[in-house]
């Protein structure tokens, strides 16, 4: 867009026609700051669909990569405008990226709520969502029997895979019961 003959803002033609603006026009100071605040809140909006075309973003994670690109002004308004059309949404967010750190990457529940923090996801959100997570009951033994299992001969080993494990984000208590019950199954196989 030319002002005063001089280019000083770009924005899409769909959002130019809807500004009934005609050449020679003349705009004063305040309406001038309206039309360029509205322009950059367009801009925020194209980067965040974007954005969430690729994937899903929490609301805080989004604000953090629009204001990264320069869109600092327009960024609330634009999560706004996405949150009310639904196409942001913190909690379908937690859920998805829950059931992806559980089944690709194994973690607990206290590695995944550190994982939705950073995230920028609201406590109340990551709480009602490990709440309603399913973490099946022989989950860490079976990480255990995979991956873990070959190192639990000596002192050093079971060390290793508590380290590991904890990493992971799983309790001491849990592991230590998870640790004994594949002991106990190994014991039971040899005797057999």
């Amino acid at each position: 867009m030319m002002i005063d003959g001089e280019y000083r803002l770009t924005v899409d033609t769909a959002f130019f026609a809807g500004l009934s603006l005609v050449q020679g026009q003349e705009l004063s100071e305040e309406e001038l700051a309206e039309l360029t605040a509205a322009i950059e809140e367009r801009r925020a909006y194209n980067c965040a669909v974007a954005l969430l075309s690729r994937r899903d973003h929490s609301r805080g994670e989004l604000l953090t990569k629009l204001r990264q690109k320069g869109f600092a002004a327009g960024a609330e308004a634009a999560a706004d405008k996405l949150e009310h059309d639904g196409y942001l949404d913190d909690r379908r967010f937690a859920a998805l990226y829950t059931g992806e750190l559980l089944r690709l990457k194994n973690y607990g529940k206290k590695r995944i709520e550190q994982e939705l923090l950073r995230k920028g996801v609201d406590r109340e959100i990551i709480r009602e969502t490990l709440e309603s997570a399913e973490f099946p009951e022989d989950r860490l033994t079976d990480i255990i029997r995979r991956k873990y299992l070959r190192y639990l001969g000596d002192e050093k080993g079971v060390r290793k895979t508590v380290n590991a494990l904890l990493r992971l984000g799983y309790s001491f208590g849990e592991i230590k019961e998870a640790l004994t019950a594949v002991s106990e199954e190994n014991e039971s196989e040899l005797e057999s």
